[in-house]
Protein backbone atom coordinates (compact mmCIF):
# COMPACT_ATOMS: atom_id res chain seq x y z
CA UNK A 1 0.00 0.00 0.00
CA UNK A 2 1.40 3.41 -0.95
CA UNK A 3 1.76 6.30 1.42
CA UNK A 4 -1.08 8.22 -0.24
CA UNK A 5 -3.42 5.24 0.14
CA UNK A 6 -2.41 4.77 3.78
CA UNK A 7 -3.11 8.39 4.71
CA UNK A 8 -6.21 8.70 2.51
CA UNK A 9 -4.78 11.80 0.82
CA UNK A 10 -6.21 12.61 -2.61
CA UNK A 11 -4.10 14.24 -5.31
CA UNK A 12 -5.98 17.38 -6.52
CA UNK A 13 -4.60 16.84 -10.03
CA UNK A 14 -6.04 13.33 -10.13
CA UNK A 15 -9.39 14.61 -8.85
CA UNK A 16 -9.43 17.18 -11.65
CA UNK A 17 -8.66 14.52 -14.25
CA UNK A 18 -11.37 12.24 -12.88
CA UNK A 19 -13.91 15.07 -12.87
CA UNK A 20 -13.00 15.97 -16.46
CA UNK A 21 -13.40 12.33 -17.50
CA UNK A 22 -16.88 12.20 -15.96
CA UNK A 23 -17.76 15.43 -17.74
CA UNK A 24 -16.58 13.98 -21.05
CA UNK A 25 -18.63 10.85 -20.42
CA UNK A 26 -21.69 13.07 -20.21
CA UNK A 27 -20.72 14.96 -23.37
CA UNK A 28 -20.17 11.66 -25.16
CA UNK A 29 -23.91 11.01 -24.93
CA UNK A 30 -24.67 14.19 -26.87
CA UNK A 31 -25.69 13.91 -30.51
CA UNK A 32 -22.67 15.88 -31.77
CA UNK A 33 -20.16 13.44 -30.27
CA UNK A 34 -22.21 10.38 -31.29
CA UNK A 35 -22.45 11.60 -34.87
CA UNK A 36 -18.72 12.31 -35.18
CA UNK A 37 -17.79 8.93 -33.65
CA UNK A 38 -20.32 6.87 -35.63
CA UNK A 39 -18.95 4.25 -38.03
CA UNK A 40 -20.81 5.75 -40.96
CA UNK A 41 -20.21 9.37 -39.95
CA UNK A 42 -18.51 10.25 -43.31
CA UNK A 43 -21.53 8.97 -45.27
CA UNK A 44 -24.13 10.51 -42.95
CA UNK A 45 -22.43 13.93 -42.84
CA UNK A 46 -21.88 13.96 -46.60
CA UNK A 47 -25.53 13.11 -47.26
CA UNK A 48 -26.84 15.71 -44.81
CA UNK A 49 -24.64 18.37 -46.40
CA UNK A 50 -25.95 17.42 -49.85
CA UNK A 51 -29.58 17.19 -48.70
CA UNK A 52 -29.49 20.60 -46.98
CA UNK A 53 -27.37 22.85 -49.21
CA UNK A 54 -27.24 26.59 -48.74
CA UNK A 55 -30.74 28.07 -48.76
CA UNK A 56 -32.59 24.81 -47.99
CA UNK A 57 -32.69 24.92 -44.22
CA UNK A 58 -35.98 23.02 -43.94
CA UNK A 59 -37.55 20.35 -46.13
CA UNK A 60 -40.93 18.56 -46.18
CA UNK A 61 -40.72 14.83 -45.50
CA UNK A 62 -41.38 13.76 -49.09
CA UNK A 63 -38.59 15.99 -50.43
CA UNK A 64 -36.18 14.87 -47.69
CA UNK A 65 -36.80 11.18 -48.39
CA UNK A 66 -36.43 11.73 -52.14
CA UNK A 67 -33.06 13.44 -51.69
CA UNK A 68 -31.74 10.79 -49.28
CA UNK A 69 -32.86 8.04 -51.69
CA UNK A 70 -30.39 9.27 -54.32
CA UNK A 71 -27.51 8.59 -51.90
CA UNK A 72 -28.63 5.25 -50.42
CA UNK A 73 -25.67 3.43 -51.98
CA UNK A 74 -23.36 5.26 -49.54
CA UNK A 75 -25.28 3.81 -46.59
CA UNK A 76 -25.57 0.30 -47.99
CA UNK A 77 -21.88 -0.54 -48.05
CA UNK A 78 -21.96 -4.23 -47.07
CA UNK A 79 -18.16 -4.50 -47.14
CA UNK A 80 -17.82 -1.76 -44.54
CA UNK A 81 -20.44 -3.43 -42.32
CA UNK A 82 -18.59 -6.75 -42.45
CA UNK A 83 -15.33 -5.06 -41.47
CA UNK A 84 -16.99 -3.35 -38.52
CA UNK A 85 -18.71 -6.53 -37.40
CA UNK A 86 -21.92 -4.67 -36.70
CA UNK A 87 -24.04 -1.61 -37.38
CA UNK A 88 -24.45 1.72 -35.67
CA UNK A 89 -27.72 3.18 -34.47
CA UNK A 90 -27.41 5.80 -37.17
CA UNK A 91 -26.87 3.20 -39.90
CA UNK A 92 -29.81 0.76 -40.13
CA UNK A 93 -29.40 -2.50 -42.00
CA UNK A 94 -28.86 -2.35 -45.73
CA UNK A 95 -32.40 -3.39 -46.56
CA UNK A 96 -33.98 -0.32 -45.00
CA UNK A 97 -35.44 2.56 -46.95
CA UNK A 98 -34.52 6.22 -47.00
CA UNK A 99 -37.58 6.98 -44.87
CA UNK A 100 -36.34 4.60 -42.17
CA UNK A 101 -32.92 6.23 -42.23
CA UNK A 102 -34.54 9.65 -41.76
CA UNK A 103 -36.60 8.38 -38.81
CA UNK A 104 -33.44 6.89 -37.26
CA UNK A 105 -31.61 10.21 -37.64
CA UNK A 106 -34.46 11.98 -35.87
CA UNK A 107 -34.22 9.53 -32.96
CA UNK A 108 -30.46 10.00 -32.80
CA UNK A 109 -30.82 13.79 -32.75
CA UNK A 110 -29.22 14.44 -36.15
CA UNK A 111 -32.46 15.87 -37.59
CA UNK A 112 -35.14 18.01 -35.96
CA UNK A 113 -38.78 17.35 -36.86
CA UNK A 114 -41.28 20.23 -36.92
CA UNK A 115 -45.06 19.75 -37.02
CA UNK A 116 -46.41 23.03 -38.37
CA UNK A 117 -50.22 23.23 -38.60
CA UNK A 118 -49.80 25.68 -41.48
CA UNK A 119 -47.89 23.09 -43.54
CA UNK A 120 -49.36 20.04 -45.27
CA UNK A 121 -46.35 17.85 -44.45
CA UNK A 122 -44.08 17.50 -41.46
CA UNK A 123 -40.83 19.37 -42.07
CA UNK A 124 -37.27 18.45 -41.10
CA UNK A 125 -34.09 20.44 -40.60
CA UNK A 126 -30.55 19.74 -39.38
CA UNK A 127 -30.27 19.75 -35.61
CA UNK A 128 -27.80 22.06 -33.81
CA UNK A 129 -25.65 18.97 -33.21
CA UNK A 130 -25.43 18.30 -36.97
CA UNK A 131 -24.57 21.95 -37.70
CA UNK A 132 -21.75 21.79 -35.12
CA UNK A 133 -20.45 18.48 -36.47
CA UNK A 134 -20.42 19.71 -40.08
CA UNK A 135 -18.71 22.94 -39.04
CA UNK A 136 -16.03 21.00 -37.20
CA UNK A 137 -15.37 18.69 -40.15
CA UNK A 138 -15.26 21.60 -42.61
CA UNK A 139 -12.70 23.37 -40.41
CA UNK A 140 -10.51 20.24 -40.50
CA UNK A 141 -10.90 20.02 -44.26
CA UNK A 142 -10.02 23.64 -44.97
CA UNK A 143 -7.01 23.70 -42.61
CA UNK A 144 -7.55 27.41 -42.10
CA UNK A 145 -5.91 28.56 -38.85
CA UNK A 146 -8.05 30.52 -36.41
CA UNK A 147 -5.07 32.21 -34.71
CA UNK A 148 -4.83 34.96 -37.31
CA UNK A 149 -3.73 38.52 -36.75
CA UNK A 150 -7.19 39.81 -37.66
CA UNK A 151 -8.90 37.67 -35.00
CA UNK A 152 -6.43 38.91 -32.39
CA UNK A 153 -7.24 42.46 -33.44
CA UNK A 154 -10.96 41.76 -33.05
CA UNK A 155 -10.35 40.46 -29.53
CA UNK A 156 -8.19 43.46 -28.57
CA UNK A 157 -10.70 45.92 -30.05
CA UNK A 158 -13.57 44.40 -28.09
CA UNK A 159 -11.48 44.44 -24.88
CA UNK A 160 -10.58 48.09 -25.50
CA UNK A 161 -14.21 49.05 -26.14
CA UNK A 162 -15.45 47.19 -23.05
CA UNK A 163 -12.79 48.76 -20.81
CA UNK A 164 -13.64 52.23 -22.12
CA UNK A 165 -17.43 51.84 -21.81
CA UNK A 166 -17.22 50.46 -18.26
CA UNK A 167 -14.68 53.01 -16.96
CA UNK A 168 -16.19 54.74 -13.90
CA UNK A 169 -13.41 57.31 -13.43
CA UNK A 170 -14.46 60.48 -15.26
CA UNK A 171 -10.88 61.79 -15.64
CA UNK A 172 -9.58 58.51 -17.08
CA UNK A 173 -12.43 58.32 -19.55
CA UNK A 174 -11.96 61.94 -20.57
CA UNK A 175 -8.22 61.36 -21.11
CA UNK A 176 -9.01 58.33 -23.29
CA UNK A 177 -11.41 60.34 -25.46
CA UNK A 178 -8.88 63.15 -25.82
CA UNK A 179 -6.19 60.66 -26.88
CA UNK A 180 -8.57 59.22 -29.44
CA UNK A 181 -9.33 62.70 -30.75
CA UNK A 182 -5.59 63.42 -31.04
CA UNK A 183 -5.10 60.22 -33.08
CA UNK A 184 -7.98 61.16 -35.37
CA UNK A 185 -6.64 64.68 -35.86
CA UNK A 186 -3.19 63.29 -36.65
CA UNK A 187 -4.69 60.90 -39.23
CA UNK A 188 -6.65 63.78 -40.77
CA UNK A 189 -3.49 65.85 -41.05
CA UNK A 190 -1.47 63.01 -42.60
CA UNK A 191 -4.26 62.31 -45.07
CA UNK A 192 -4.57 65.97 -46.03
CA UNK A 193 -0.82 66.07 -46.68
CA UNK A 194 -1.13 63.19 -49.11
CA UNK A 195 -0.08 60.22 -46.98
CA UNK A 196 -2.51 57.33 -47.56
CA UNK A 197 -1.56 54.11 -45.76
CA UNK A 198 -3.62 51.01 -46.56
CA UNK A 199 -3.32 47.53 -45.06
CA UNK A 200 -2.10 44.75 -47.33
CA UNK A 201 -4.62 42.85 -49.45
CA UNK A 202 -3.76 39.62 -47.62
CA UNK A 203 -4.44 41.20 -44.24
CA UNK A 204 -7.73 42.74 -45.39
CA UNK A 205 -8.84 39.47 -46.96
CA UNK A 206 -8.08 37.53 -43.75
CA UNK A 207 -10.08 39.98 -41.68
CA UNK A 208 -13.04 39.83 -44.06
CA UNK A 209 -13.06 36.03 -44.09
CA UNK A 210 -12.89 35.93 -40.29
CA UNK A 211 -15.98 38.15 -40.08
CA UNK A 212 -17.80 36.00 -42.65
CA UNK A 213 -17.00 32.87 -40.66
CA UNK A 214 -18.40 34.43 -37.50
CA UNK A 215 -21.58 35.39 -39.40
CA UNK A 216 -21.91 31.85 -40.81
CA UNK A 217 -21.78 30.39 -37.30
CA UNK A 218 -24.93 32.32 -36.40
CA UNK A 219 -27.13 29.88 -38.38
CA UNK A 220 -26.40 27.12 -35.89
CA UNK A 221 -26.99 29.55 -33.04
CA UNK A 222 -30.55 30.18 -34.22
CA UNK A 223 -31.33 26.46 -34.00
CA UNK A 224 -29.81 26.37 -30.54
CA UNK A 225 -31.88 29.41 -29.51
CA UNK A 226 -35.06 27.50 -30.31
CA UNK A 227 -33.96 24.43 -28.39
CA UNK A 228 -32.89 26.54 -25.40
CA UNK A 229 -36.23 28.37 -25.36
CA UNK A 230 -38.08 25.04 -25.35
CA UNK A 231 -35.85 23.90 -22.48
CA UNK A 232 -36.73 27.05 -20.50
CA UNK A 233 -40.42 26.47 -21.23
CA UNK A 234 -40.15 22.88 -19.98
CA UNK A 235 -38.32 24.02 -16.84
CA UNK A 236 -41.05 26.58 -16.08
CA UNK A 237 -43.75 23.92 -16.48
CA UNK A 238 -41.81 21.62 -14.15
CA UNK A 239 -41.63 24.43 -11.59
CA UNK A 240 -45.40 24.94 -11.86
CA UNK A 241 -45.98 21.25 -11.15
CA UNK A 242 -43.28 21.00 -8.47
CA UNK A 243 -44.46 20.39 -4.87
CA UNK A 244 -42.12 22.98 -3.35
CA UNK A 245 -42.84 26.65 -2.74
CA UNK A 246 -41.19 27.95 -5.91
CA UNK A 247 -44.27 27.18 -7.99
CA UNK A 248 -46.30 29.89 -6.25
CA UNK A 249 -43.92 32.62 -7.35
CA UNK A 250 -43.85 31.33 -10.94
CA UNK A 251 -47.65 31.13 -11.07
CA UNK A 252 -48.01 34.62 -9.67
CA UNK A 253 -45.63 36.05 -12.27
CA UNK A 254 -47.33 34.26 -15.16
CA UNK A 255 -50.81 35.29 -14.03
CA UNK A 256 -49.55 38.87 -13.83
CA UNK A 257 -48.56 38.64 -17.50
CA UNK A 258 -44.78 38.50 -16.98
CA UNK A 259 -42.84 37.09 -19.94
CA UNK A 260 -40.62 34.66 -18.05
CA UNK A 261 -39.30 33.25 -21.32
CA UNK A 262 -38.16 36.70 -22.38
CA UNK A 263 -36.68 37.36 -18.94
CA UNK A 264 -34.54 34.21 -19.06
CA UNK A 265 -30.89 34.44 -20.04
CA UNK A 266 -31.45 33.05 -23.53
CA UNK A 267 -34.57 35.21 -23.96
CA UNK A 268 -32.73 38.43 -23.05
CA UNK A 269 -29.82 37.58 -25.33
CA UNK A 270 -32.04 36.87 -28.32
CA UNK A 271 -34.24 39.92 -27.71
CA UNK A 272 -31.19 42.19 -27.74
CA UNK A 273 -29.95 40.56 -30.95
CA UNK A 274 -33.36 40.75 -32.64
CA UNK A 275 -33.80 44.40 -31.67
CA UNK A 276 -30.43 45.28 -33.17
CA UNK A 277 -31.13 43.24 -36.31
CA UNK A 278 -34.39 45.15 -36.92
CA UNK A 279 -33.04 48.64 -36.21
CA UNK A 280 -33.65 50.53 -39.52
CA UNK A 281 -30.81 53.00 -38.97
CA UNK A 282 -28.26 50.29 -38.20
CA UNK A 283 -29.50 48.22 -41.13
CA UNK A 284 -28.93 51.05 -43.60
CA UNK A 285 -25.48 51.73 -42.19
CA UNK A 286 -24.51 48.04 -42.20
CA UNK A 287 -25.73 47.48 -45.77
CA UNK A 288 -23.84 50.57 -46.93
CA UNK A 289 -20.66 49.16 -45.38
CA UNK A 290 -21.20 45.81 -47.12
CA UNK A 291 -21.74 47.51 -50.49
CA UNK A 292 -18.53 49.51 -50.08
CA UNK A 293 -16.57 46.38 -49.13
CA UNK A 294 -17.77 44.57 -52.23
CA UNK A 295 -16.24 47.37 -54.33
CA UNK A 296 -12.78 46.97 -52.77
CA UNK A 297 -10.01 45.38 -54.83
CA UNK A 298 -9.19 42.71 -52.25
CA UNK A 299 -12.86 41.61 -52.20
CA UNK A 300 -12.47 40.49 -55.83
CA UNK A 301 -10.30 37.63 -54.56
CA UNK A 302 -13.24 36.15 -52.66
CA UNK A 303 -14.89 33.05 -54.06
CA UNK A 304 -18.35 33.33 -55.56
CA UNK A 305 -19.89 31.70 -52.48
CA UNK A 306 -18.04 34.12 -50.20
CA UNK A 307 -19.20 37.14 -52.22
CA UNK A 308 -22.81 35.94 -52.05
CA UNK A 309 -22.47 35.36 -48.30
CA UNK A 310 -21.08 38.89 -47.88
CA UNK A 311 -23.82 40.48 -50.00
CA UNK A 312 -26.56 38.68 -48.02
CA UNK A 313 -24.87 38.62 -44.62
CA UNK A 314 -27.72 40.51 -42.95
CA UNK A 315 -30.71 39.54 -45.09
CA UNK A 316 -29.97 35.84 -44.48
CA UNK A 317 -30.43 36.43 -40.75
CA UNK A 318 -33.97 37.81 -40.88
CA UNK A 319 -35.91 34.62 -41.64
CA UNK A 320 -34.27 32.35 -39.01
CA UNK A 321 -34.43 35.16 -36.45
CA UNK A 322 -38.16 35.62 -37.15
CA UNK A 323 -38.66 31.86 -36.74
CA UNK A 324 -37.03 32.01 -33.32
CA UNK A 325 -39.31 34.93 -32.40
CA UNK A 326 -42.36 32.95 -33.57
CA UNK A 327 -41.31 29.98 -31.43
CA UNK A 328 -40.81 32.27 -28.43
CA UNK A 329 -44.22 33.89 -28.95
CA UNK A 330 -46.01 30.55 -29.34
CA UNK A 331 -44.30 29.11 -26.25
CA UNK A 332 -45.29 32.19 -24.24
CA UNK A 333 -48.92 31.94 -25.34
CA UNK A 334 -49.04 28.20 -24.68
CA UNK A 335 -47.56 28.68 -21.21
CA UNK A 336 -50.04 31.46 -20.45
CA UNK A 337 -52.96 29.28 -21.57
CA UNK A 338 -51.60 26.40 -19.48
CA UNK A 339 -51.78 28.59 -16.37
CA UNK A 340 -54.94 30.64 -17.03
CA UNK A 341 -57.02 27.65 -18.08
CA UNK A 342 -56.09 25.85 -14.84
CA UNK A 343 -54.84 22.86 -16.87
CA UNK A 344 -51.80 22.71 -14.61
CA UNK A 345 -54.04 21.58 -11.72
CA UNK A 346 -55.05 18.45 -13.63
CA UNK A 347 -51.42 17.75 -14.47
CA UNK A 348 -50.47 18.21 -10.84
CA UNK A 349 -53.13 15.76 -9.67
CA UNK A 350 -51.95 13.22 -12.23
CA UNK A 351 -48.33 13.75 -11.16
CA UNK A 352 -49.26 13.23 -7.50
CA UNK A 353 -51.06 10.00 -8.35
CA UNK A 354 -48.10 8.73 -10.35
CA UNK A 355 -45.68 9.55 -7.56
CA UNK A 356 -47.97 7.88 -5.02
CA UNK A 357 -48.14 4.74 -7.15
CA UNK A 358 -44.37 4.77 -7.56
CA UNK A 359 -43.81 5.07 -3.82
CA UNK A 360 -46.23 2.19 -3.19
CA UNK A 361 -44.41 0.05 -5.73
CA UNK A 362 -41.01 0.84 -4.21
CA UNK A 363 -42.31 0.00 -0.73
CA UNK A 364 -43.47 -3.42 -1.93
CA UNK A 365 -40.54 -4.34 -4.16
CA UNK A 366 -38.73 -6.37 -1.45
CA UNK A 367 -41.81 -8.21 -0.18
CA UNK A 368 -43.83 -8.91 -3.34
CA UNK A 369 -42.36 -11.16 -6.00
CA UNK A 370 -42.40 -9.94 -9.57
CA UNK A 371 -44.19 -13.18 -10.51
CA UNK A 372 -47.04 -12.62 -8.07
CA UNK A 373 -50.35 -12.57 -10.01
CA UNK A 374 -52.61 -9.53 -9.62
CA UNK A 375 -56.39 -9.72 -9.72
CA UNK A 376 -56.57 -7.01 -12.33
CA UNK A 377 -58.11 -7.32 -15.76
CA UNK A 378 -56.89 -5.11 -18.59
CA UNK A 379 -58.89 -4.80 -21.77
CA UNK A 380 -56.40 -4.44 -24.58
CA UNK A 381 -57.27 -2.35 -27.60
CA UNK A 382 -58.26 -4.29 -30.70
CA UNK A 383 -58.04 -3.34 -34.34
CA UNK A 384 -60.92 -4.23 -36.63
CA UNK A 385 -59.50 -6.00 -39.67
CA UNK A 386 -61.25 -6.16 -43.03
CA UNK A 387 -60.39 -6.92 -46.61
CA UNK A 388 -59.27 -4.04 -48.79
CA UNK A 389 -61.95 -4.99 -51.31
CA UNK A 390 -64.63 -4.17 -48.70
CA UNK A 391 -63.50 -0.55 -48.49
CA UNK A 392 -65.58 1.93 -50.46
CA UNK A 393 -63.45 4.48 -52.25
CA UNK A 394 -64.42 8.12 -52.15
CA UNK A 395 -65.17 9.81 -55.44
CA UNK A 396 -63.57 13.28 -55.25
CA UNK A 397 -66.03 14.58 -57.88
CA UNK A 398 -69.04 13.61 -55.74
CA UNK A 399 -69.77 16.42 -53.31
CA UNK A 400 -72.10 14.19 -51.28
CA UNK A 401 -74.86 15.40 -49.02
CA UNK A 402 -74.02 18.77 -47.44
CA UNK A 403 -73.57 18.67 -43.70
CA UNK A 404 -76.47 20.16 -41.82
CA UNK A 405 -75.45 23.40 -40.15
CA UNK A 406 -75.73 23.52 -36.36
CA UNK A 407 -77.59 26.64 -35.20
CA UNK A 408 -77.10 28.14 -31.74
CA UNK A 409 -79.24 30.71 -29.96
CA UNK A 410 -77.97 34.29 -30.09
CA UNK A 411 -76.52 35.79 -26.89
CA UNK A 412 -75.57 39.34 -25.95
CA UNK A 413 -71.98 40.04 -24.85
CA UNK A 414 -71.24 43.09 -22.74
CA UNK A 415 -68.05 45.14 -22.98
CA UNK A 416 -66.89 43.67 -19.65
CA UNK A 417 -67.42 40.10 -20.90
CA UNK A 418 -65.53 40.86 -24.12
CA UNK A 419 -62.63 42.37 -22.15
CA UNK A 420 -62.49 39.30 -19.93
CA UNK A 421 -62.48 36.99 -22.96
CA UNK A 422 -59.65 38.98 -24.54
CA UNK A 423 -57.63 38.79 -21.34
CA UNK A 424 -58.13 35.07 -20.65
CA UNK A 425 -57.70 33.82 -24.24
CA UNK A 426 -54.52 35.74 -25.12
CA UNK A 427 -56.04 37.34 -28.22
CA UNK A 428 -53.52 39.09 -30.47
CA UNK A 429 -54.98 42.62 -30.48
CA UNK A 430 -51.86 44.04 -32.11
CA UNK A 431 -52.41 41.87 -35.18
CA UNK A 432 -56.13 42.70 -35.32
CA UNK A 433 -55.43 46.43 -34.99
CA UNK A 434 -53.12 46.30 -37.99
CA UNK A 435 -55.71 44.40 -40.04
CA UNK A 436 -58.50 46.86 -39.19
CA UNK A 437 -56.31 49.83 -40.14
CA UNK A 438 -55.23 48.10 -43.35
CA UNK A 439 -58.81 47.53 -44.54
CA UNK A 440 -59.98 50.96 -43.39
CA UNK A 441 -57.07 52.62 -45.19
CA UNK A 442 -58.03 50.86 -48.41
CA UNK A 443 -61.84 51.22 -48.28
CA UNK A 444 -62.26 54.34 -46.17
CA UNK A 445 -64.29 52.44 -43.58
CA UNK A 446 -64.39 48.85 -42.41
CA UNK A 447 -66.90 46.58 -40.73
CA UNK A 448 -66.03 43.40 -38.84
CA UNK A 449 -67.10 41.34 -41.85
CA UNK A 450 -64.91 43.45 -44.17
CA UNK A 451 -61.87 42.76 -42.00
CA UNK A 452 -62.55 39.00 -41.85
CA UNK A 453 -63.04 38.81 -45.62
CA UNK A 454 -59.74 40.59 -46.25
CA UNK A 455 -57.81 38.79 -43.49
CA UNK A 456 -59.06 35.33 -42.40
CA UNK A 457 -59.30 34.80 -38.64
CA UNK A 458 -55.85 33.48 -37.66
CA UNK A 459 -57.08 32.59 -34.14
CA UNK A 460 -60.55 31.40 -35.12
CA UNK A 461 -63.34 32.56 -32.82
CA UNK A 462 -60.77 34.41 -30.71
CA UNK A 463 -60.11 36.76 -33.64
CA UNK A 464 -63.86 37.50 -33.97
CA UNK A 465 -64.09 38.25 -30.25
CA UNK A 466 -61.04 40.50 -30.49
CA UNK A 467 -62.61 42.44 -33.38
CA UNK A 468 -65.85 42.82 -31.40
CA UNK A 469 -63.86 44.18 -28.47
CA UNK A 470 -62.05 46.72 -30.68
CA UNK A 471 -65.36 47.69 -32.27
CA UNK A 472 -66.96 48.49 -28.91
CA UNK A 473 -64.02 50.78 -28.20
CA UNK A 474 -63.28 52.52 -31.51
CA UNK A 475 -66.06 51.82 -34.04
CA UNK A 476 -69.48 53.42 -34.60
CA UNK A 477 -72.53 51.23 -33.97
CA UNK A 478 -75.35 51.31 -36.53
CA UNK A 479 -78.45 50.94 -34.38
CA UNK A 480 -80.69 48.02 -35.27
CA UNK A 481 -78.43 46.73 -38.06
CA UNK A 482 -76.59 43.41 -38.08
CA UNK A 483 -74.20 41.61 -40.40
CA UNK A 484 -73.25 37.99 -40.98
CA UNK A 485 -69.58 37.21 -40.39
CA UNK A 486 -67.85 33.97 -41.33
CA UNK A 487 -64.62 32.38 -40.15
CA UNK A 488 -62.81 29.05 -40.13
CA UNK A 489 -61.49 27.42 -36.97
CA UNK A 490 -58.02 25.88 -36.77
CA UNK A 491 -59.51 22.38 -37.25
CA UNK A 492 -60.94 23.44 -40.63
CA UNK A 493 -64.60 23.77 -39.51
CA UNK A 494 -66.50 26.76 -40.96
CA UNK A 495 -68.67 28.94 -38.72
CA UNK A 496 -70.95 31.91 -39.17
CA UNK A 497 -72.52 34.33 -36.70
CA UNK A 498 -74.76 37.38 -36.74
CA UNK A 499 -73.19 40.38 -34.99
CA UNK A 500 -74.18 44.04 -34.59
CA UNK A 501 -73.02 46.31 -37.41
CA UNK A 502 -69.97 48.31 -36.35
CA UNK A 503 -68.00 50.55 -38.71
CA UNK A 504 -64.42 51.67 -38.11
CA UNK A 505 -64.30 55.25 -39.46
CA UNK A 506 -60.88 56.12 -38.01
CA UNK A 507 -57.67 54.15 -37.48
CA UNK A 508 -57.48 52.15 -34.27
CA UNK A 509 -54.62 53.46 -32.08
CA UNK A 510 -51.64 51.10 -31.96
CA UNK A 511 -50.79 49.48 -28.59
Amino acid sequence: MTTAEQTGWQDPAQDAVRARKESYEQLRRLSTWRLLSATKAPAVLSILQAVFPGGDRRLPRSELVARVTTHLDLLRDDREEREDGGEDADAPRGGRSAAEYCDAWVREGYLTRRDDPQEVETTFEPSPATIEAIGFIVSLEEHRPTTTESRLQLVVQQFDRLVEETEADRDVRLASLQARRARIEREIQELSEGDLMLPSSESSLDRLRDVLQIAAELSGDFLQYREDLRAVDLHLREQILAPDGSRGEVLEQLLAGDDLLGQSSVGRTFTAFFRMLNDPGRNRTAQSLVDRLLERDFAQRLTRAEREALANVFSDLYEPAQEVLDVKTELYRSLARFVRSQDFRQHRVLLDLLQEAQHEALAQKDTVSTRTPFALGLDLSRARLASVSQQQLKDPTDPGAPAEAEVHEATTLSVEVLADLVRTNDIDLVELTGRVNDVRGTQGQASIGDVLRAHPASQGLASVIGLMFLATQYAQLREGATELVRWRELDGTDYAATVPSFFFLEDVPAG
